[in-house]
């Protein structure tokens, strides 16, 4: 077996486990664990993972929880590049057999707002569980086994509640530096639409008497910017471990609502480790 998969980290925002354990609104905080070591021939591999990791208990606040994180891989199903993967709340995946060209059906899981830390957004409307389906394509430069440099768009839908419409973009370098260690590093952005912005950052009159908060409108727009980063080692044949870690600041009408601005905080952090067993 060769090294086991990278794993990159997502998210903001990202987020991003189960029955309502999850990082707290992982768009850009939490990323996919993507093969760049497999070689035709190797056969379809396995990866499972588990670990944990620190992250806001909502979007946009200042307190942190501890939340747990697994890895669900399986990658060279009839290509090298081809996989299905999921890291924690999130869903990645890529059905074209091409070195360069990536298409696949993406995922995301947002848990319920609700008995968070901070009072006064604790005293607002709870906000419901999102699944966040759709789409994820992209086009890697490199189509190299051991890098990868992709460009790609995922767009996602709330198909449980409503809660509205995701579109990030995001670049990522990955590479198997030596036989043991890889790395992966991105940049992304994410665009939210009015039900989104309004779901998670609109105050309503209601809202601002049982809070306290402002009452506030919250716009479509970019919402966020993150910047994170991963490296594997891998220690014994079948045996890695990750480290990962996001930074995302939120933007617009994200950054100014008081959810945000009065009692939460712009910036959002995201760390965390994990142990992968590949074969």
């Amino acid at each position: 077996m060769r090294t086991s998969t990278l794993v990159i980290a997502v998210a903001v925002i990202g987020a991003w486990l189960s029955a309502g354990v999850a990082l707290a609104q992982p768009a850009s905080t939490g990323d996919a664990v993507d093969p760049v070591d497999t070689a035709p021939g190797d056969g379809i591999r396995a990866t499972l993972g588990a670990g944990a990791g620190v992250a806001p208990d909502y979007e946009g606040s200042d307190y942190y929880q501890a939340v747990p994180l697994w890895n669900l891989n399986v990658s060279n199903l009839y290509h090298p590049k081809t996989y299905v993967q999921v890291f924690g709340p999130l869903l990645r995946s890529n059905f074209i057999p091409d070195d360069h060209w990536r298409l696949g059906v993406a995922g995301q899981f947002i848990k319920k707002r609700n008995n968070v830390h901070n009072d006064a957004v604790d005293a607002l409307k709870s906000v419901d569980a999102s699944a966040m389906l759709g789409l994820v394509g992209g086009y890697d430069f490199l189509a190299d086994p051991r890098r990868d440099l992709v460009l790609e768009v995922e767009a996602r839908q709330d198909v449980a509640n409503d809660n509205g419409f995701l579109a990030t973009i995001r670049g990522a370098y990955r590479a198997r530096l030596t036989e043991s260690l890889g790395m992966v590093a991105y940049v992304g952005s994410t665009w939210a639409d009015d039900d989104y912005m309004t779901s998670y950052f609109g105050i309503d009159a209601a809202d601002a008497a049982a809070s306290g908060l402002d009452q506030f409108n919250a716009d479509e727009g970019f919402k966020d910017v993150s910047f994170g980063g991963a490296v594997n080692y891998r220690f014994l044949e079948h045996w890695s471990v990750a480290f990962l870690g996001t930074y995302a600041r939120l933007l617009n009408d994200a950054k100014d609502s008081p959810i945000v601005d009065d009692v939460g905080d712009a910036n959002q952090f995201f760390g965390g480790a994990l142990i992968n067993y590949q074969f």
